[in-house]
C-alpha cells in the first residue's frame, strides 16, 4: 500500500522503481518503520513512559569493571536458541537500541529521539 501510495502522490507510472519516490518523499521503508516503532516503545520503556509489564522485560547493561561501553546505555540481549525468539520484543528491543548511534540513544526528550532516530533509519535505508 505504501509503495502505491507513493506512486499515486508523486504521478509516477506504474512501471516505475518505488524506492527513489519513497527517498524523494523521505519515507522509510518498511523494515524501518518498524525499527523506529520498537526503538521508539524502547525509549518509552527506559524513560518511564511506557507499560510496566515491557519496562520488565529490558535490562540495562552494567559491566563488571569499567570498560568504554559502560556509558553508552546499552541493553542486555537474552539468550535465545529458536528464531522465533528474536521476534519477541525482549530480545528484539534490546538488539535495535544497541545498534543505534549513541548520540541517538543518549537523547533527552522524545522529539529529539524521534528525529535523530528518524534520520539515522533514513541513512541506513539509503545504504542498503
Amino acid at each position: 500500500m505504501q509503495n502505491k501510495a507513493a506512486k499515486l502522490v508523486t504521478r509516477a507510472k506504474a512501471r516505475d522503481h518505488v524506492q527513489p519516490i519513497l527517498r524523494e518523499l523521505h519515507r522509510l521503508p518498511v523494515k524501518e518503520r518498524i525499527c523506529f516503532k520498537i526503538a521508539i516503545t524502547v525509549f518509552k520503556c527506559l524513560n518511564g513512559l511506557g507499560p510496566q509489564y515491557l519496562s520488565e522485560l529490558l535490562n540495562s547493561y552494567v559491566p563488571n569493571r569499567s570498560l568504554r561501553s559502560m556509558n553508552e546505555n546499552l541493553l542486555v540481549i537474552p539468550t535465545t536458541n529458536l528464531k522465533l525468539g528474536k521476534s519477541a520484543f525482549s530480545v528484539g528491543g534490546p538488539i535495535i537500541w544497541n545498534s543505534l548511534d549513541s548520540h541517538v540513544r543518549k537523547s533527552s526528550t522524545m522529539a529529539a529521539f524521534k528525529k535523530c532516530l528518524n534520520t539515522e533509519l533514513f541513512k541506513r535505508s539509503l545504504n542498503h
